[in-house]
């Protein structure tokens, strides 16, 4: 299979060393937040579509809620990431929106635990292996 590659991330940058690994290091730093963000709106889409089937009687509102989930972690998600890809736009106005949006993102989390009768642990779970990951890597390259 042939995939294009991306020209802005496969291109070579001259310049300071320290400037490059600091920059490779906080992307992959970023890469796993980013990650973790997507884990859990995963993770809650998952146990709506299957407590759906547990809780066939509320099917219908298990599977809304399971979509607000991922819509409020989404928007949460890309927001987030605008933020990081650009300093200019940490202002403190962006940042209250970034506030509003996690809680938003939360509360949407909540409301599904509710309607499934419990919480899960399982997206803090995969975000430690993310950390993992990402500790690993950046030791081995001696990042």
């Amino acid at each position: 299979m042939n995939q294009e590659q991306s020209p802005i991330a496969n291109r070579e940058v001259s310049g300071d060393r320290e400037c490059q690994r600091k920059n490779a290091r906080d992307n992959l730093i970023h890469a796993g937040e980013f990650t973790k963000i997507e884990n859990t709106a995963i993770v809650y889409v998952l146990r709506g579509w299957f407590g759906a089937l547990i809780r066939p009687e509320n099917a219908t509102e298990i599977v809304q809620a399971s979509d607000d989930v991922w819509a409020a972690q989404t928007l949460f998600e890309h927001f987030d990431s605008e933020l990081n890809s650009d300093s200019t736009t940490r202002t403190r106005e962006s940042r209250r929106v970034l506030a509003e949006l996690k809680a938003r993102a939360e509360a949407a989390q909540e409301h599904l635990n509710q309607l499934l009768g419990g919480d899960t642990d399982e997206d803090e779970r995969i975000n430690q292996l993310t950390d993992k990951e990402v500790k690993e890597v950046l030791k081995k390259l001696g990042l």
